[in-house]
């Protein structure tokens, strides 16, 4: 079982403009899960732009409107970015990411299932983010979220 104690919690734009219809998901910090913060190389983000660009069910979403992070950090909105995904049993998927200059680093996931199972399992995390990357048929959608 995992201590949710730390989360990085985004705001996103509703479908109007506005506060109104806002929403936001609270991603359980990475490190709660499995105790370390997994860096990856750029190329993770890079082959998922691609995938933006050659899947039907991959999609561009400029949607961040704030990130509040668990601890004061040093990166600006832009550095940002999520990927929100729906798999074909219907299981939601959510990975805060973060760019570094040369590497990906994850920050936190959601939902808590899919943390729970991480922190029983982190070779689930692998899987996953394989599956983002070279399993699209996986996938009935999937979105890579970024701030304007």
């Amino acid at each position: 079982m995992i201590k949710l104690v730390k989360k990085w919690v985004v705001l996103f734009e509703g479908e109007k403009p506005g506060p109104a219809d806002d929403f936001t998901i609270e991603f359980i910090d990475i490190r709660d899960i499995i105790g370390k913060i997994p860096s990856y190389k750029r190329m993770l983000l890079d082959k998922l732009v691609e995938n933006v660009n050659t899947y039907d069910n991959y999609y561009p979403w400029e949607n961040i409107k704030s990130v509040t992070p668990p601890e004061e950090v040093p990166f600006s909105l832009q550095s940002y970015f999520i990927i929100l995904a729906r798999d074909q049993n219907d299981l939601k998927f959510g990975l805060f990411m973060i760019l570094l200059e040369d590497q990906v680093v994850l920050g936190g996931v959601w939902p808590k299932g899919l943390a729970e199972a991480i922190s029983e399992n982190e070779k689930i995390l692998d899987g996953v983010l394989y599956a983002f990357l070279e399993r699209p048929d996986n996938w009935k959608e999937l979105f890579v979220v970024y701030a304007p």
